[in-house]
């Protein structure tokens, strides 16, 4: 049983039809098998041709001889033989190129038998265009030679041609012969990049439902620690602390009322101290400062020296107010003087401050903040780690297109030049 049989099978009956049917990994030794049965079947037809090439060439080199051995016609004078001796060695120089050159091949393949054709019919071209002009004189000076020459020439040119008639068929598989190694090797690449890259996706996609499950578990944990009865003390402490936040806002903004009678006499205070006119000392500027900012901070201590400067700058009538106005900041001057509004304000702003220092601390000392902070932290980070997996899965499956398209591409080539070599329609099955 032949190669060609232990691998297709017996051949099957000549009424079922339909394509052959290759195996990828098999198809070097198909390949080789048919190569060789298309030799087979070509070189007895080749050698047949060489043969008479042969003949041709050896013809050619007696006409040579007969050229050189040859006396000019009856008639020619001296300087036409002249030129004619030195036109008839050109000729017979580039005639024994061709004897010399189209030497026919041993081997019978049919791709040797391309690459002959195709050297010996530059050889001819290259010695007609060597000869042309000199076959002018020897045409003149030796006719029965140069027709001679000629027959043999085309004879030979003519055989060449027929030999290439031939083989021309087995040109194309030839070429799929030699394409296939290449395409073969393409075809085994992309596979294994094809191959790579759905291993890669696999492995992305199992990453992404861990991920998922990991996010599920986290979002979990912060719902059952929200529910915990710790983060709802937590979340009361915190709310108790802003409450009190809230009234030490109030009591500041109490303070702030309080100084709210004499804005304008301190803001003139400002302008005059800028331009000069009534410059301040240091420590009343600072307090006229924390007067405008924060006047809850000013101390009780530096507060009273100023209230007595301003007194005297409202009694002096230097800051350019109406008399009402005057008046009424004095009236309010009195009161923080000589009243505990001001200080009764502060013992509450630090009580308050006292009760949330206590909150704080006992806040501090939970831990359910830090465990909410990990847990919002690992979920922000199984987030993430999702929205990366998805697009490198994106990225991942427009690569695999890509491969797959080449990879088609790559079938197709390899399908026609199959065709091609085994002369019908071939599935291929990878």
């Amino acid at each position: 049983m032949s190669l060609i049989e232990k691998i297709f099978g017996k051949k099957q009956k000549e009424t079922e039809t339909g394509p052959l049917r290759l195996e990828f990994n098999k198809l070097p030794d198909l390949i080789s098998a048919q190569y060789r049965k298309n030799r087979d079947v070509s070189a007895p037809v080749i050698e047949k041709k060489y043969k008479e090439i042969g003949s041709s060439v050896r013809d050619i080199k007696d006409a040579r001889k007969e050229l050189l051995d040859a006396e000019a016609i009856a008639d020619a004078n001296k300087r036409a033989e002249k030129l004619g001796d030195s036109n008839r060695e050109n000729v017979a120089h580039n005639l024994n190129l061709i004897i010399e050159k189209i030497r026919v091949p041993s081997n019978k393949d049919p791709k040797n038998a391309l690459v002959f054709f195709e050297d010996s019919k530059a050889t001819m071209k290259n010695v007609l265009d060597n000869t042309r002009k000199s076959q002018l004189y020897i045409k003149a000076l030796y006719p029965t030679e140069f027709e001679n020459i000629n027959l043999r020439l085309a004879n030979l040119e003519s055989l060449l041609d027929e030999l290439y008639e031939m083989i021309r068929d087995d040109k194309n598989k030839i070429d799929a012969f030699e394409k296939l190694p290449q395409h073969m090797e393409n075809i085994s690449q992309k596979e294994k990049e094809a191959q790579l890259s759905r291993k890669r996706i696999l492995a992305l996609e199992e990453k992404y439902e861990s991920a998922k499950t990991d996010l599920v578990n986290a979002g979990s944990d912060i719902a059952k620690l929200r529910n915990s009865s710790e983060f709802q003390k937590a979340n009361d402490l915190e709310n108790n602390i802003k409450a009190l936040e809230n009234k030490i806002y109030a009591v500041n903004s109490d303070i702030r009322r309080l100084f709210t009678p004499m804005s304008k006499a301190l803001s003139r205070m400002e302008k005059q101290d800028k331009n000069e006119m009534h410059v301040l000392s240091p420590e009343n500027r600072k307090v006229l400062i924390m007067l405008k900012d924060d006047p809850a901070s000013i101390p009780e201590k530096e507060l009273g020296p100023f209230l007595d400067m301003l007194e005297k700058r409202i009694q002096s009538r230097d800051l350019g107010l109406k008399d009402p106005m005057y008046e009424k900041i004095l009236r309010q001057i009195h009161k923080l003087k000589e009243t505990t509004a001001m200080s009764d304000l502060r013992e509450q702003s630090k009580m308050y401050s006292s009760d949330i220092e206590t909150l704080t601390a006992e806040l501090s000392r939970l831990d359910i903040y830090r465990e909410m902070d990990l847990l919002q932290t690992q979920e922000s980070q199984y987030r993430d780690s999702i929205g990366l997996i998805l697009s490198n899965m994106e990225a991942e499956h427009k690569h695999l297109e890509e491969i797959e398209e080449h990879l088609e591409i790559s079938r197709s080539i390899l399908n026609s030049e199959v065709k091609e070599i085994f002369g019908q329609d071939a599935e291929i099955v990878y």
